[in-house]
């Protein structure tokens, strides 16, 4: 199971109950619902207290307004004596006093709105099943929510030298904020919506990101993408931060219903969170903590494995394939088929090139005598072409010499040959880097060629890139195209990657950091791809130790390699076991 589906399913058993239902049972007493009644009878009692110093402080301010009315038309009514006493102390008549009960009444009616009792939901349709001590309770209901706000980015006294830590997404992240990469000035909060947060603050992104939490390790600002949830119910924070955690992929489907992937205030006060009695939350926050962090421990864990795994795997095959180009997989092959030889079908093949060469000279002395008869200027152009063309494939008709090597690299069967990798395949690398320039693309179409790059080598795949150029640039290229079974071999930094062209693959040239390779014969093919990625990874980082930049060796070096090439029935053999071992070795991977 990976890791991220491993904390999901523990959210997902938490916020269920699965997790505590031991505790449960050895606290039955235990009710959300008796909490909330405590709390309920707390915020009437709390309501009826500020409601009583609310009227008094508003007679005061009505006896304040009637005294000053009095006192400023010239009264001669006569007051108490206690009345008399506070005017002439200048109570009624301080402006100051009366600012400062205005201001203490607007105080108190805005804790009276604050003091709103929680209904748990009798929700018919819950979004799942939990245990009967715990209730279903609206977000906004057991929490105040307030989001940030930035100041102006053109008014530089509001950021410089700023010190009030300012939160945004890309600081929210592993749960906690410890710091922020930004700061602002006082003057930067008075003059905006920003407003800063108690330390212990949970915090949740409501724009672009959603759903991403953290609680507050120290006091700091946000901005208007992240809501601050301050508590107004006697709840475990770190609680109902796992308890959002598990309901983000219901938040981002609600996202996604909206443009511009958000959330409003509305939508976050309206979440229905399933509340446990506070000694639960805390026990599921215990388990939660430790879980989660052997849930982390394992995934260090498995990352850790994997590397181990690659190492080892690269060693594996490395040693399967050295075992493979000595010989040592195909022993008991070799056994039951002794009359197989490299040699002798070296030998067939130097006959057929020698016959080929033969034919090829023929022809090309008729065409070169045909070319001085003809008088046409067209048919002589024809000849003419023909002769080029017939010295090009006279070229390639080279015999394949075995090596008789006194000094081989290593010790190979009797009945295999060394050979020299130039003898069995031609090699040409990608055209210089200014040969191909930017202003030569052009969008894919029906006179478009495509160009081939080293990700097409690397991702084994003929369908990658985005660059092509016209017929009359191909032309000019032309040397450089590919065709069904040339192997392109990546040539600078991922060295060595390479891929066999398939049949239909679009029409193409290779670009400068790639090398197509033709074999003399195309039967060879499974072997070489499998050979030639090993040796030309081994040989490249040999020829570019001490280098910074690794590329493959030049073509001199490379023709001169030294291939140990078994009989061709041999070589479909050991291709064979190899796939089958390397495909046995992938399902020892760590999932």
């Amino acid at each position: 199971m990976k890791t991220d589906t491993l904390k999901k399913s523990l959210l997902d058993y938490a916020i269920k109950g699965k997790l505590t239902a031991k505790f449960r049972r050895e606290n039955s007493e235990l009710s959300a619902f008796d909490e909330l009644e405590i709390y309920n009878d707390k915020i009437k009692q709390k309501r009826k207290n500020l409601e009583k110093e609310l009227k008094t402080l508003e007679f005061k301010l009505k006896k304040a307004s009637t005294r000053h009315c009095e006192t400023s038309a010239g009264s001669r009514g006569k007051t108490s004596e206690a009345v008399q006493g506070v005017a002439e102390a200048g109570f009624f008549s301080n402006p100051q006093t009366k600012h400062e009960l205005k201001s203490q009444i607007q105080s108190l009616k805005k804790e009276i709105t604050k003091c709103k009792e929680i209904t748990p939901l009798n929700l018919s349709e819950s979004p799942f099943t939990i245990p009967n001590s715990w209730a279903w309770v609206k977000l906004g209901d057991i929490c105040e929510i307030v989001s940030g706000g930035t100041p102006s980015r053109d008014k530089i006294e509001y950021w410089h030298n700023g010190t009030i830590p300012w939160v945004k997404i890309a600081d929210v992240k592993n749960n906690v904020v410890n710091q922020t990469q930004e700061f602002i000035t006082e003057l930067g909060l008075e003059n905006s919506s920003a407003k800063i947060f108690k330390k212990g603050t949970l915090l949740y992104t409501i724009f672009a990101t959603l759903g991403e939490t953290a609680i507050l390790n120290i006091d700091a600002a946000t901005n208007q993408a992240i809501a601050a949830l301050i508590e107004t119910y006697d709840y475990d924070t770190k609680f109902l931060m796992y308890c959002l955690m598990s309901m983000k992929d219901y938040v981002n489907s609600l996202g996604r219903g909206v443009a511009q992937n958000n959330i409003n205030q509305t939508m976050l006060k309206n979440f229905t969170i399933p509340l446990p009695p506070l000694c639960e939350q805390q026990e599921i926050v215990k388990k939660l903590d430790l879980l989660v962090s052997l849930a982390n421990d394992f995934a260090i864990t498995k990352e850790n494995l994997k590397r181990i795994e690659k190492r080892i795997e690269k060693r594996i095959e490395k040693s399967l394939l050295k075992l493979a180009l000595e010989g040592s997989l195909s022993k008991l092959y070799r056994r039951s088929s002794p009359t197989l030889c490299a040699f002798d079908e070296i030998s067939t093949y130097n006959d057929e090139i020698k016959q080929k060469r033969k034919d090829l000279e023929k022809e090309f002395k008729k065409c070169e005598k045909e070319f001085k008869l003809e008088k046409d200027k067209d048919k002589k152009a024809l000849c003419k072409s023909q002769i080029q063309m017939l010295k090009k494939e006279l070229t390639k008709c080279k015999e394949i010499t075995p090596l008789n090597l006194s000094e081989a690299p290593f010790t190979i069967p009797n009945s295999w040959a060394w050979v020299k990798l130039g003898d069995i395949c031609e090699m040409k690398k990608g055209p210089f880097g200014s040969a191909i320039t930017k202003d030569m693309f052009i969008p894919n179409g029906n006179n478009a060629v495509k160009i081939y790059e080293q990700k097409n080598a690397i991702q084994k795949s003929e369908t990658l890139g985005e660059y092509y150029i016209s017929l009359e640039h191909f032309e000019k290229l032309k040397q450089f195209e590919v065709f069904e079974n040339d192997i392109i071999v990546s040539c600078a930094g991922t060295i060595g990657e390479i891929f066999r062209i398939p049949k239909n693959a679009p029409k193409g040239i290779i670009n400068q950091a790639l090398m197509k390779i033709k074999l003399v014969n195309e039967e060879w093919i499974p072997y070489f791809m499998i050979f030639f990625d090993f040796l030309i990874k081994q040989k490249s980082q040999e020829n570019s130790k001490g280098s910074a930049i690794k590329n493959i060796p030049p073509l001199d070096i490379l023709k001169n390699f030294s291939i140990p090439l078994p009989p061709l029935q041999e070589q479909e053999y050991i291709t064979q076991i190899l796939d089958t071992l390397f495909t046995l070795k992938k399902g020892l991977r760590v999932d």
